[in-house]
């Protein structure tokens, strides 16, 4: 082969493989990062929706006229997001390139909502319903050995219905089953901390906090007093509700046996806030600070605050769901005690 036929044949491969290498990038496609969400809302409430994610919160305006609404933003990610319009929200499934249309009539919020273009989307959906129709298993009175089979029968729809997932989205599917086990988890931990508590007449779990001094206060150095203890938080709008009320049942036993002791699940960074509101709501009896859900919350398996307790003079339990200062159970709770 001589120089120019070698020239020739070279130029040629040199071509075929561009040729080959444009086709093969046109045909690769390039993975978006973002989502479109489009969609209808039947009596809307304000004008705008709103999806908030883990780290972000994005918001677009809506036509109330005709309920349209559109948006895009940057998803690199597949995760669950929660879709709000007005005062009500649901869960969502996002992936990064979805191009999703909602409808949705708020005033049959789950009911009504539909997806096109998301199939996890649509299963929350579907699953919001079946929860709210079904009963859920009182866990509470079953014995160990009928849990699993409690479990067995009120899950079997959700990972029938999300066994499709296996093949079209693994990720989606592991963590429905995955979510699944961790709730049973829960529940099976949950059943032990309640089996663990002291019942009515026994002897109090000790726990011992920091006032806003910084002194070490434990409930053990209250014995002789009745003592009505509340647990909260500077965040928790219920706890606060209930601030005036207590305000009022300390005045009016000020003069009789009984410690009102608060004690904060604030964590350390709320620290500030918490001796704040100590002095801003002039709030009386003793003030502690747990940093968070520490041992109290562990012990007394709370996991809701406002959690109000009442202990008699002894020492021991005399309610671990003791009724709140606003009802008018709590006086004559108290009143019993102290006759005692």
């Amino acid at each position: 082969m001589n120089f120019s036929k070698a020239l020739t044949v070279t130029l040629l491969i040199g071509f075929l493989f561009c040729v080959f290498f444009v086709l093969t990038r046109e045909q690769t496609p390039i993975k978006p990062t973002s989502v479109t969400i489009s969609g209808v809302v039947t009596n809307p409430i304000g004008d705008t929706v709103k999806f908030v994610t883990p780290d972000s919160t994005y918001i677009t305006v809506l036509d109330t006229a005709s309920g349209h609404f559109s948006i895009e933003f940057e998803w690199d990610t597949a995760a669950n997001v929660s879709f709000s319009q007005g005062i009500e929200s649901t869960e969502m499934y996002l992936q990064s390139g979805d191009a999703i249309t909602l409808t949705i009539d708020t005033e049959q919020f789950d009911e009504t909502i539909s997806y096109e273009g998301s199939s996890e989307s649509s299963y929350y959906a579907w699953q919001y319903l079946i929860q709210e129709n079904s009963k859920y298993p009182n866990f509470s009175m079953s014995s160990d050995s009928e849990v699993d089979s409690l479990f067995s029968a009120y899950f079997a729809p959700f990972l029938n219905k999300a066994a499709s997932f296996k093949v079209t989205n693994l990720p989606f599917y592991t963590s429905i089953v995955d979510g699944i086990e961790d709730h049973k988890e829960y529940v099976m931990s949950r059943r032990a901390a309640l089996a663990a508590l002291p019942q009515p007449g026994e002897a109090a779990i000790d726990f011992t906090y920091p006032d806003q001094d910084g002194d070490d206060v434990s409930l053990s150095d209250f014995l002789g007093s009745v003592v009505y203890i509340d647990v909260w938080a500077t965040w928790c709008g219920p706890c606060r509700a209930e601030m005036p009320f207590l305000h009022e049942l300390e005045a009016e036993y000020s003069d009789k046996n009984v410690t009102f002791i608060g004690v904060s699940v604030d964590e350390e960074k709320n620290r500030q806030a918490w001796l704040d509101m100590i002095v801003d709501k002039d709030m009386k009896g003793v003030q502690l600070f747990a940093d968070g859900w520490s041992q109290i919350t562990k012990d007394y398996a709370i996991n809701g605050i406002p959690r109000f307790m009442l202990f008699d003079t002894e020492g021991n339990v005399a309610s671990l769901d003791a009724s709140r200062p606003s009802s008018d159970d709590i006086r004559p709770a108290l009143d019993a005690l102290l006759a005692k």
